[in-house]
């Protein structure tokens, strides 16, 4: 790996800067409401914001949230704290694209030449910018513990930094992610086995840092919050797994966002269940004919799906079984992983020297335009005038409680006003 990565290329400090920009900017072109008119979405204002309002820094920071510590959205409201209210939401959705971002320039990085010449690594980057399915990614800042994953994985893969800057900025990204959701967990085994094939000092530190942040998740999961994860029903069955796969994962990142998943018709289900095999068979032997890093890449997703069906999280209707919920629910964050996986997988296809899976994934790229062009722009967010709330809260007197609405429908921020120099 050290090698390969001495062999390519490095891309300078200002041409990665370029390309972050470029990243921020297709982000920004696939939402643009989210800078031209930030509002907030679900727990961004409902909980970041006003427990780092109401509670003040520390104590927000320490509270845990569906079981874990969540701490980057929890920083990025205490730094939204520094702006007006009515700039709060744009804090937020900047740090959240600049996360967002953040991915390409790692898989650019002459560190991760394991993944293959640049070009190959531009065409990853392209792909998951580029993804369908996956509007729920660009709803704010909440969303932001997958692509931290993301970014630790594709460390985790990489060559070691050679500077001390490197070093320092590698353990601030794996610290944050771990301290941001559960992920640490499923990347810790990861970090073992690089750690135990590589045998350097490097590897072994990270994956102690992982065992720690592991600790500290679990200690929150089982100690601090054992009953914050969801208790509806399951309702598993084979079939809605096929339903789920075929029509969330693999016909989502094809044909993009789509309804068939909650379709339960027979004669569907034969046809997704066909989907469902098919793309197992053609992931499986993708993976037979891809390098290290991607099979860890699809291994860890698939541990990731197996644990969303196994115990997913949020709201489900009285009466709806959490299948039946994740069948019904369009670019969800769930399918995130799986789909990024499958979709890369259609590029190693495209590289491979087999004819057949060379063929095949000619195929199926020229079907996911379909879902890339119809899954572009994700919809702009409700008006709530957030501002005008904003600006009440802004004049009402100290102690005043101010109830503001925010997307989704029925989600609120409730702050109570500080006196003046508090």
């Amino acid at each position: 790996m050290e090698e390969r990565s001495a062999q390519q290329p490095s891309i300078r400090p200002w041409q990665h800067g370029a390309i972050f920009l470029f990243a921020v900017a297709i982000l920004v072109a696939r939402r643009p409401d989210a800078i031209l008119h930030a509002q907030f979405w679900a727990e961004d204002g409902h909980v970041w914001l006003a427990d780092a309002y109401n509670m003040g820094g520390w104590t927000a920071l320490t509270q845990v949230h569906t079981g874990y510590f969540q701490t980057f959205p929890r920083l990025g409201a205490l730094l939204a704290l520094l702006v007006p209210l009515a700039l709060a939401p744009l804090v937020l959705n900047l740090l959240a694209i600049a996360v967002q971002a953040l991915p390409v320039n790692l898989l650019l990085s002459a560190r991760s030449s394991a993944w293959g010449v640049v070009r190959s690594r531009a065409l990853f980057a392209g792909m998951y910018l580029a993804l369908p399915n996956c509007k729920e990614l660009s709803y704010g800042i909440t969303e932001s513990q997958w692509m931290l994953a993301l970014c630790v994985f594709l460390l985790l893969v990489a060559s070691k930094p050679r500077s001390l800057g490197g070093r320092i900025l590698d353990f601030l990204i794996v610290l944050l992610c771990g301290l941001t959701g559960p992920f640490c967990i499923t990347l810790f085994p990861i970090a073992l086995f690089l750690a135990l094939k590589e045998r350097s000092r490097g590897r072994w530190a990270t994956a102690g840092v992982l065992a720690a942040l592991c600790l500290i998740q679990a200690w929150a999961l089982l100690i601090m919050d054992p009953a914050g994860r969801s208790s509806a029903v399951l309702g598993a069955s084979p079939a809605l797994c096929a339903r789920i796969l075929a029509g969330q994962v693999f016909l989502g990142a094809l044909l993009g966002g789509n309804g068939l998943a909650a379709n339960s018709s027979p004669w569907l289900l034969i046809f997704l269940l066909c989907v469902a095999v098919g793309g197992i068979v053609f992931v499986a032997f993708t993976f037979f004919h891809s390098l290290v890093p991607f099979r860890l890449f699809l291994i860890l997703s698939l541990v990731l799906f197996a644990l969303a069906l196994v115990s997913p999280t949020g709201w489900v209707p009285e009466g709806v079984s959490a299948w039946a919920n994740l069948a019904t629910g369009p670019g969800i964050r769930y399918w995130f992983f799986p789909t990024l996986a499958f979709a890369w997988s259609l590029l190693w296809g495209f590289q491979s020297r087999s004819g057949a899976l060379k063929i095949v994934s000619v195929v199926l790229l020229c079907l996911m335009c379909f879902g890339i062009v119809r899954d572009w722009r994700h919809p702009a967010f409700k008006d709530m005038h957030f501002a005008d709330y904003a600006k009440s809260f802004e004049a009402a007197p100290a102690g005043t409680a101010v109830t503001i609405p925010e997307n989704p429908a029925g989600w609120t921020v409730r702050l109570v006003k500080h006196p003046p120099g508090r």
